[in-house]
């Protein structure tokens, strides 16, 4: 009995060796293979070609102080005990790299990015190609309120500039076009540094004055002056034109209307008798943030070479995988007496922020104040 039994485990043993198949063997210039439901799959592929994409600045940010003297905006997290208008919002703005040919066929790169650094700001990867560069969760921003002034001319709107993001394009042997993204270690702002190492330790953005970049006010900080002196008349330009409601001629309520970069919240009555908002609640997407929900709002080329273009496009904001709904904070109030306006009150998806186009303006909303 006992040889019986040795004999079908020697049967069964030889029998199992003839049934392994061969080693898994790799494709050429793949670095580490495995097997997976019977397929050799590569997961590790050689580098061929990592070329670093020129960006010298990307604009992440732009809003304006709301009409009236006494108006605030808050973006972030504040509270009802804050002494702020409360409110739940992100800032930022939603992108992704694309590579362009010389045949003009176009390329969604797949995303990379590092781990979240410290600072104000942080980056997300959100799906596979898609990423987000946002103001941390709790910190915030209030604007408005303290001037005097009941309309502010187009020069104080502030423009959220990203001074050092880093962009590599990986491609490897497999045929994957990778977009690495970071930050370099140049922050035109020595508290923005990683301690004693003059370095950054996060993506360093700048909340500059409209007219700080034209040049029509001075220059608050040299931090500023030395970003603002690397610019060319085209950055210049570019930075500006984010600003979509400094325009010149301005857009009209049916410009804005028409156009998706722009929802429509309602309207802000001021009063110096009582001042009415609308609600600033808004809800990204329906779900879940996804790739192939990206209308673009906006466009950066980066020539990488005489026949490769890598574009970066920005879409709707959500820095997070969930679109959870977001407020902004908005109070209205003014103590100019006959200053009274409607303004139609538009939240810009691409950023988070709000933006307001005010109707028929009375001279006194638009007298200085002493």
């Amino acid at each position: 009995m006992r040889s019986s039994i040795l004999a079908l485990a020697a049967a069964l043993a030889f029998a199992g060796c003839g049934t392994e198949g061969p080693p898994c063997s790799p494709p050429d210039g793949c670095l580490a293979a495995s097997e997976v439901s019977g397929t050799c799959e590569c997961h590790d592929w050689k580098v061929i070609s990592d070329h670093v994409v020129p960006l010298k600045f990307l604009v992440v940010g732009v809003f304006g102080p709301p009409p009236g003297s006494q108006s605030v905006v808050t973006y972030g997290s504040f509270s009802a005990s804050s002494g702020y208008p409360p409110g739940q919002s992100q800032l930022g703005t939603r992108m992704r790299a694309v590579v362009r040919d010389a045949q003009g066929k176009e390329t969604v790169l797949s995303v990379s990015v590092p781990s979240p650094g410290v600072g104000q700001y942080t980056m997300t990867a959100l799906g596979g190609r898609t990423l987000a560069v946002s103001m941390v969760a709790a910190d915030g921003i209030g604007l408005g309120g303290g001037d005097g002034f009941d309309l502010y001319p187009p020069s104080r709107d502030q423009v959220m500039v990203w001074v050092n993001p880093t962009l590599r394009m990986v491609t490897d042997a497999g045929g994957h076009v990778h977009g690495v993204w970071g930050w370099s270690g140049t922050c035109f702002w020595p508290p923005g540094a990683i301690a004693g190492t003059g370095q950054c330790s996060a993506p360093q953005v700048l909340m500059l004055d409209r007219g700080e970049v034209d040049g029509t006010i001075p220059m608050a900080g040299s931090y500023w002056a030395s970003f603002l002196a690397t610019l060319e008349p085209d950055d210049r330009s570019l930075i500006l034109g984010y600003d979509r409601l400094a325009a010149v001629p301005q857009p009209t309520a049916a410009d804005l209307d028409s156009d998706p970069r722009f929802l429509r919240l309602g309207d802000a009555q001021l009063d110096p008798l009582g001042s009415q908002t609308p609600d600033t609640s808004w809800t990204p997407c329906p779900g879940v943030a996804r790739d192939d929900d990206f209308p673009v709002f906006a466009t950066t080329e980066v020539p990488l070479d005489a026949s490769t273009t890598v574009l970066v496009e920005q879409s709707w904001l959500s820095a997070t995988l969930d679109c959870a709904t977001q407020k902004p904070g908005l109070m209205v109030g003014t103590t100019t007496q006959g200053c009274r306006l409607t303004s139609r009150t538009y939240l810009d998806r691409m950023f988070g922020t709000l933006a307001f186009l005010p109707e028929t303006v009375p001279p006194a909303c638009t007298t200085p104040p002493p």
